[in-house]
């Protein structure tokens, strides 16, 4: 038996076996720390990939607008008119949809100029754009803030 226990490297009792509280406590605080760190980055990138989604929506209404013009000698002031299947059609993945009517000048029944407006679909709401990205038929953008980051990248 003594041989087993000099083999072992002393006594059964007098050895430590798992973590001290202090060690749990250090990892804990350790991951604490990197997880508050990575959710607001995560969902910052989760932001700007649905804003991306929005912005090409954006652009396909505006270019579905400019074949319409170019068939018509106007622009469409309904999605239906656009070869939407409702009046208000969904981005892709669903975060964004169009508000309709769509908003035209012009005079007439001649319209000249559009203004797309698409809004967030509930419960996301985009923390740094707001509610809604626009585009007019000379290319402005905006926002609901007004913030030059929604349209950058």
């Amino acid at each position: 038996m003594s041989n087993l226990r000099a083999m072992a490297g002393g006594d059964f009792a007098q050895r430590q076996r798992g973590f001290t509280l202090m060690e749990l406590m250090i990892v804990v605080v350790i991951v604490g720390i990197l997880s508050g760190v990575a959710f607001p980055a995560y969902k910052a990138y989760v932001d700007r990939a649905k804003r991306t989604e929005g912005k090409a929506f954006l652009m396909e209404i505006a270019a579905r607008q400019e074949r319409y013009y170019f068939d018509n000698n106007s622009y469409a002031t309904s999605a239906v008119n656009l070869g939407y299947a409702t009046t208000t059609p969904k981005s892709d993945e669903s975060h964004y949809s169009l508000t309709n009517p769509i908003a035209a000048g012009g005079s007439g029944s001649i319209t000249t100029s559009y203004l797309l407006k698409i809004t967030t679909v509930s419960p996301w709401v985009d923390d740094t754009c707001g509610t809604y990205l626009t585009l007019d038929s000379k290319g402005a953008q905006g926002s609901d803030t007004g913030n030059a980051i929604c349209w950058s990248k």
